[in-house]
């Protein structure tokens, strides 16, 4: 079986592709990996976490086995964490690299190995093609983990601590807390846990938890704060008329906000509210980078502000990578994923739930204020998403189809640009677009609209689907 990594690390179902014996294999390339690169005379080291996965702590003590038969030593997360917890250690500790245990957003059916990098990132794509190289070259070494932690190859640590402090230094928690902002928090019964009640407590601004327990069905459907997965927080919004909703996924690495009429906020105007508030709040200048699928407001948003917009192919290691090279103040994908300049180049989604707070709390403005100051100066955008599950057969063909010849009108508007940065956008002359590209993770086409005409997404989006389904 060949194994690949996508966007973000490998993702399988589990018990088909994503096995110990597959794991095994994975942890064994990725220690040759660390051995051949290391600095001379320098023996690696390497933390291990995991989330509340259904057997996601056993997965992350089979990689511990692993390294340690290979003399690769090793810190294992003693509890679930987010994935930034992972990245803030290895960065503290001065590690070279971190392993996480999750499949992030996906269905409870998967699990999946993420690797961050000893700046705390995701591994980059010469990391990732050194690891895929090397599995399978030989069979995985195991020590058994009473052994390791015998030996003191492998020791137990709770993460936390060095994750909570480096929030700590990069939101302004007391200005959070003197607030009286009313918040409610959906976890989605997965790693972000009760965390930002935490941080916020002893102060006037409430904070409530949604599904804080850990749940390996999370509730029935994906971990992933996207609208249609969010229906009891919007209710609960409503219901008790909080100021704001934050919920994050199975890994706590994305956020999805819901203001206080209860309507879902697209994560590309999330980054615009912190993109602005970076600017005229903390004063901050630097780059914009852009997943190709994120919302045109960006676009006018730089412009106007007189920020470089960068524009990258979905995957937030594009944007780590941007964040090491580049002066970028602000980064974000369409899926929520954020990473902001003096933190790590990394998301965090309990960070960006905080740091929407500071916003509103720093300027004494509620979100949908906010959002409508941003609209009257850059307009007003309209997004949808649809994911479709179609063989890999048709995906190839359909593909190939479209990069050969690209429709030149979609949904009776002219094409004025195609893009191929990642999959195919069409532009229209009206400044709509319909993007089409593979998931990463999964066996699906994601065909995504934007537009400044209301009306007009969901003639876009039809569009789409019918291309796709004809093929």
């Amino acid at each position: 079986m060949t194994i690949r990594f996508g966007t973000e690390g490998w993702r399988a179902i589990m018990a088909e592709e994503f096995t110990v014996a597959n794991v095994r294999a994975v942890t064994q390339a990725l220690a040759e990996h660390l051995l051949a690169t290391r600095p001379r005379g320098e023996a690696p080291k390497v933390v291990v976490g995991y989330d509340t996965r259904f057997l996601s702590d056993h997965f992350a003590r089979r990689v511990c086995e692993v390294l340690a038969a290979t003399g690769v030593s090793s810190v294992l997360a003693d509890r679930a964490v987010p994935t930034c917890a992972v990245s803030r250690y290895v960065v503290e500790a001065k590690l070279a690299c971190g392993i996480m245990i999750t499949a992030s957003h996906n269905p409870a059916i998967y699990n999946g190995l993420k690797v961050k990098e000893s700046f705390g990132g995701s591994a980059t794509t010469e990391t990732v093609a050194s690891i895929e190289r090397r599995i399978g070259r030989r069979p995985p070494a195991v020590l058994p983990l009473e052994q390791a932690l015998a030996q003191g190859l492998v020791r137990n640590a709770n993460l936390l601590p060095a994750f909570l402090n480096g929030i700590k230094r990069s939101v302004d928690l007391p200005v959070i807390r003197r607030s009286r902002l009313k918040v409610v928090v959906e976890t989605m019964h997965g790693a972000g846990g009760t965390l930002t009640g935490q941080l916020l407590a002893g102060g006037r601004c409430r904070v409530h938890t949604l599904h804080a327990n850990p749940d390996p069905l999370f509730g029935g459907h994906a971990p992933e704060p996207i609208p249609t997965h969010l229906t009891e927080l919007k209710r609960e919004v409503l219901r008790r008329r909080w100021d704001v909703g934050l919920a994050t996924d199975g890994d706590a690495d994305r956020l999805g906000v819901v203001a206080s009429n209860g309507m879902f906020v697209p994560p590309g105007q999330v980054l615009c509210v912190l993109a602005e508030h970076l600017m005229t709040t903390r004063r901050w200048r630097g780059a914009v980078v852009k997943s190709i699928s994120n919302t045109s407001m960006i676009n006018r948003l730089a412009d106007a502000l007189g920020l470089k917009l960068i524009e990258v192919p979905v995957g937030f290691k594009h944007i780590a990578k941007l964040m090491q090279e580049d002066d970028v103040l602000i980064g974000g994908e369409e899926s929520g994923g954020i990473g902001v300049r003096g933190y790590l180049p990394e998301r965090d989604g309990i960070f960006m739930g905080l740091l929407v707070l500071e916003a509103m709390a720093m300027q004494g403005r509620g979100l949908r204020e906010i959002l409508r100051r941003l609209e009257r100066r850059f307009g007003r955008w309209f997004y949808a998403r649809r994911d479709l599950t179609v063989s890999q057969d048709r995906v190839a063909k359909f593909f190939e189809r479209l990069h050969r010849r690209p429709p030149d009108r979609v949904a009776g508007v002219p094409v004025s640009e195609v893009k191929r940065l990642d999959g195919v956008k069409l532009i229209g002359r009206d400044d709509s677009w319909l993007l089409f590209r593979r998931s990463g993770t999964e066996p699906i086409v994601r065909v995504y609209a934007e537009s400044p005409a209301a009306g007009r997404v969901n003639r876009l989006l039809a569009f789409g689907v019918q291309l796709v389904k004809r093929t």
